[in-house]
């Protein structure tokens, strides 16, 4: 079983999309905690720009630790930090940087995370979202500009994501997104 957590309109096949509106597969609240799945119980978790929107997001990644099975993955795409869209959204309780998920979740012994709880096999910037008319904000004729830009931009970045953030980030224009992979161990 995988999940499709907080899934908007973007319906996954061969997952359970939850969501709280009406066309999700199971309508739920995510804030709501403890959730209704069984301890180690799920394949994988896909919560993509659904996080940052959990006020107490300890308890989101515990209840995704919980029901995960080991070795089980969790796809997290959460607002970067450089983004004016993601920092002016209401509905925030945080953004993210780079290493963000990385070092409170993988890094033993780094600040908040004394014990290592899920393993980091990918983690990406991108200039503008993995996908790139998804919520439908674009002109036509803009979307392989977009597209084109985002291409070289996110490529560029990734090459030094750290020194990307410090530097480039705030002189030439925010990310959009953070892209984050990991499994359960």
């Amino acid at each position: 079983m995988i999940l499709n957590l907080g899934c908007g309109k973007d319906l996954k096949e061969n997952c359970i999309n939850v969501d709280e509106l009406p066309f999700a597969d199971l309508q739920y609240d995510l804030s709501k905690f403890p959730w209704p799945w069984a301890d180690n119980s799920i394949e994988g978790i896909y919560a993509s720009h659904v996080m940052e929107h959990i006020q107490d997001q300890e308890k989101f990644i515990s209840e995704c630790r919980r029901i995960l099975r080991l070795g089980g993955f969790l796809k997290l795409k959460l607002p970067h930090s450089s983004s004016i869209s993601s920092i002016g959204c209401i509905g925030h309780y945080r953004t993210y940087s780079y290493s963000s998920v990385n070092d409170y979740l993988s890094r033993e012994g780094f600040y908040l995370c004394k014990k290592k709880r899920l393993d980091t096999i990918y983690q990406h910037l991108n200039w503008w979202y993995e996908r790139t008319d998804d919520q439908k904000e674009l002109k036509k004729w803009q979307v392989p500009i977009i597209k084109s830009m985002d291409y070289v931009l996110t490529r560029l970045a990734n090459l030094s994501p750290k020194l990307c953030e410090n530097l480039w980030a705030y002189w030439v224009g925010g990310f959009r997104e953070v892209s984050w992979i990991g499994y359960k161990i």
